[in-house]
């Protein structure tokens, strides 16, 4: 027998935002949950639903499993705003201290240090060294948010590399924060810290509206995500813009030009916070179809059905074991096409399908960020 809380009930429902009102529990998302495609048992979202409905505590490890992928949101008959809902519950986790404690040390570190990797905030421009980029601060059209993964992590500095050479290519009048950078807050709004997270929001647009930027540039899709979904509410005075929508325009305009190629066969991943969230498809692949001798083929579930990474909601800091990796699932997608590269757009997704490839020792495949494919061919 279930006993409901009045005041659990209006509490779960207030973090949730009535999100659950119109799920009918049908199931679909538990069904396509991609959880299910690689451990036999997938998310019991609806169950976490229900949870919502009612009032009451979720499924722990289910709740934090969740990438936030909105694969299952894309399927619902209802059009439930099932993340909505999860992050709510997650809130709600947190205020009663049920979050998990790697989850909590990392939120620890975006206090402490500005970035959710461990890194020293004084070594957060160190990427940029011997490139002479220009600190935003001093005034630019367009500010280049560099993000946390590709400030700290070696492989996706060279993307973050990349992004300066093409925008100097271009003539663009850019610049970046430096060691003034913060998180964005994306990991923060996902473990659901949601005073820390105004916090930080308000300081970020203090930040980027003191650079007099029309336009900040965003290497990964969370950051982008977040400043389109959240920051426009707090005073915020710039356009946000992925990297591959900023560069398709400066093709499509003749600024950025591309005359090298090396005949490559590539499959593009969409992340699925690029994909589903923002409705970017297009503007990666015309950058690829751009590049001479680029062949570009795509996966059997492309676009809108693109299998998720895993790295979303925080799951770059959750464990889970080797065999139940949603890259492992991707990764052998874009096998399958033959294509001798895979190209994505978002850090999270480089760092993962690299991992998976070297798990299964597969050599003759290589991922590449867009930019970096776009350097190459300058």
């Amino acid at each position: 027998m279930l006993f409901l809380n009045d005041e659990v009930w209006e509490r779960i429902s207030e973090l949730t935002g009535g999100a659950m009102d119109p799920c009918y529990q049908c199931g679909t998302c538990t069904a396509t949950c991609p959880w299910g495609f690689v451990s036999g048992k997938p998310l019991n979202v609806r169950k976490l639903l229900r949870s919502a409905q009612l009032g009451v505590d979720g499924e722990p490890s289910d709740l934090w499993l969740c990438s936030t992928c909105k694969y299952c949101e894309e399927r619902c008959p209802r059009q439930v705003e099932i993340v909505r809902a999860i992050l709510g519950l997650r809130t709600a986790a947190f205020e009663d201290r049920k979050a998990p404690d790697r989850l909590v040390n990392t939120l620890w570190s975006v206090f402490e240090d500005g970035n959710p990797w461990g890194g020293a905030s004084r070594d957060r421009g160190k990427w940029a060294e011997g490139l002479e980029v220009p600190s935003a601060l001093n005034g630019v059209k367009v500010l280049l948010y560099v993000g946390c993964t590709a400030s700290y992590d070696p492989r996706i500095q060279n993307v973050a590399r990349s992004l300066v050479k093409i925008l100097r290519s271009a003539d663009i009048d850019f610049g970046i924060l430096g060691s003034q950078e913060k998180c964005c807050g994306d990991v923060v709004r996902s473990v659901g810290e949601q005073g820390f997270l105004e916090e930080l929001v308000e300081k970020n647009v203090e930040t980027f509206n003191a650079t007099g930027a029309e336009t900040v540039v965003t290497v990964s899709p969370h950051c982008l995500e977040i400043f389109s979904d959240v920051y426009s509410g707090y005073g915020a005075e710039f356009r946000a813009t992925h990297y591959t929508e900023f560069l398709a325009d400066l093709l499509d305009r003749g600024t950025l030009r591309l005359s090298n190629g090396g005949g490559a066969s590539v499959t593009y991943h969409d992340p699925c916070y690029l994909g589903r969230y923002l409705d970017v498809y297009d503007p990666p692949r015309r950058l690829l179809e751009a590049i001479p001798g680029v062949n570009l083929v795509e996966m059997k579930n492309s676009k809108n059905n693109a299998i998720c990474c895993g790295g979303g909601g925080g799951g770059m800091w959750i464990e889970v074991e080797a065999e139940k990796r949603l890259a492992d699932l991707r990764t052998e997608e874009a096998r399958e096409t033959q294509a001798t590269v895979i190209a994505t757009a978002c850090p999270f997704c480089i760092i993962n399908f690299e991992d998976s490839l070297k798990k299964s020792r597969v050599s003759d495949v290589s991922v590449r960020d867009v930019a970096e494919l776009v350097e190459r061919a300058l």
